[in-house]
C-alpha cells in the first residue's frame, strides 16, 4: 500500500497514476491479503502493551460480531 499511496501523492501531478491504474493496483493488493489480515487490527510497535491488548480484545469482539452478521472484511461498493 505504501508504494501506491506514495505514487498517488507525488508532488508533481503528471507523475501520479491514472485512477484506472490505482483501482487495478488496489484490487490486486486487496486480493493478495488473507481474510485474517484484512480483519487484523492496526497497531504500532510504539504502543504500550496495555493499549495493544485493549485494541486486540476490542478488535476480536468486533470481528466475531462481523463474522456472525456475515459482513465482509472490506465492503464491496
Amino acid at each position: 500500500m505504501k508504494d501506491l499511496v506514495d505514487a498517488m501523492t507525488a508532488i508533481e501531478p503528471p507523475k501520479r497514476p491514472m485512477i484506472e491504474d490505482v483501482i487495478a493496483k488496489f484490487a490486486r493488493i486487496r486480493e493478495s491479503l488473507s481474510v485474517a489480515k484484512l480483519r487484523s487490527p492496526i497497531t504500532s510497535s510504539r504502543d504500550p502493551s496495555v493499549v495493544t491488548a485493549f485494541r486486540y480484545t476490542s478488535q476480536a469482539i468486533r470481528t466475531v460480531q462481523y463474522i456472525i452478521l456475515q459482513k465482509p472484511a472490506i465492503p464491496e461498493p
